[in-house]
Order: C-alpha cells, then sequence, then structure tokens
C-alpha cells in the first residue's frame, strides 16, 4: 500500500463559488446536533470510509470527535467493531445501520431502524439518515477529486 495524503475536499470544491460555502456549512451541522454525538458520527464516517476503501479518509479523524478512544477507531477500521467488547450496543447499533445503508439504504431491515430508534429517537434516525447521506457523498466526491489529481 503507498503512502496516505490527505485530501481536502473543500479546497478541490472551492472554484464552485458559493456553493461550495454552503456545502461545507452544511457538512459542519452535521457534527454539532443534538442527536447523536460526533464521536458516533465518526464511528460511522469511519465505516463508510473502509467500505468505500478510501484511504485518506480512514487516515483523517474530523475533530469534533476528539475524545473519540483510538482502540474504537481501530476496532471500526480493522473490521472487528461487531466482536469488540470496547463498543457498546449503541454504538453498534449505528454501524450495524451504516453497513446497511451503505449496501443500499432501501435495504435496511425494520428492525435494525427500529433499533436506532430506541436508542436516538426518530430524530436519531432521521439525522443519521441524512448524515450517512452527506457524508457518503463527501467520500465519493473525495475518491473521485483525488482520482482526478492523481
Amino acid at each position: 500500500m503507498g503512502t496516505v495524503t490527505s485530501f481536502n475536499l473543500d479546497r478541490a470544491l472551492a472554484p464552485a463559488g458559493a456553493i461550495a460555502g454552503m456545502y461545507a456549512d452544511l457538512s459542519a451541522k452535521f457534527w454539532d446536533q443534538p442527536h447523536i454525538a460526533a464521536e458516533l458520527i465518526e464511528l460511522c464516517r469511519l465505516d463508510l470510509a473502509v467500505m468505500h476503501k478510501a484511504m485518506a479518509e480512514q487516515a483523517e479523524r474530523h475533530p469534533a470527535a476528539k475524545g473519540l478512544p483510538q482502540a474504537k477507531i481501530d476496532a471500526v477500521l480493522n473490521e472487528n467493531w461487531r466482536g469488540s467488547a470496547l463498543l457498546s450496543d449503541s454504538e453498534k447499533a449505528l454501524l450495524d445501520f451504516t453497513e446497511y445503508y451503505f449496501m443500499d439504504p432501501q435495504s435496511i431491515p425494520d428492525e435494525v431502524a427500529a433499533t436506532v430508534v430506541g436508542l436516538f429517537g426518530e430524530n436519531g434516525l432521521v439525522c443519521l439518515v441524512e448524515a450517512l447521506g452527506f457524508i457518503d457523498s463527501r467520500i465519493r466526491l473525495a475518491l473521485i477529486f483525488s482520482t482526478l489529481s492523481a
């Protein structure tokens, strides 16, 4: 595996003008909302990065999630979070939902969604779906732009 370098998507999008700023502003909202802690959103972001095989994204850490223990990060990056005693049931429920979302958002079983609702409420579920969609789009854009600039 080659050296992983950081890729700044916001800088790559800057030539788009005001819309790039709005995109960055919207991105910030998912990290500062009352329904799901930033550390949990970060675990989901890392899980999406693993599934996309987005090495630069896996190497990054969102500043809003600075309290996330490295052992939990490693469990997600090494794809052994399901069997890890370090992750709570809440964290595992979000990661389970994330993996179904990655495969096909329409394939998410009702019981998986119900578990998230039971832990985080309806607003938490809506926040998770919106955050995953947005994070997934950022990872995909970063992969496209980094491929074009390589």
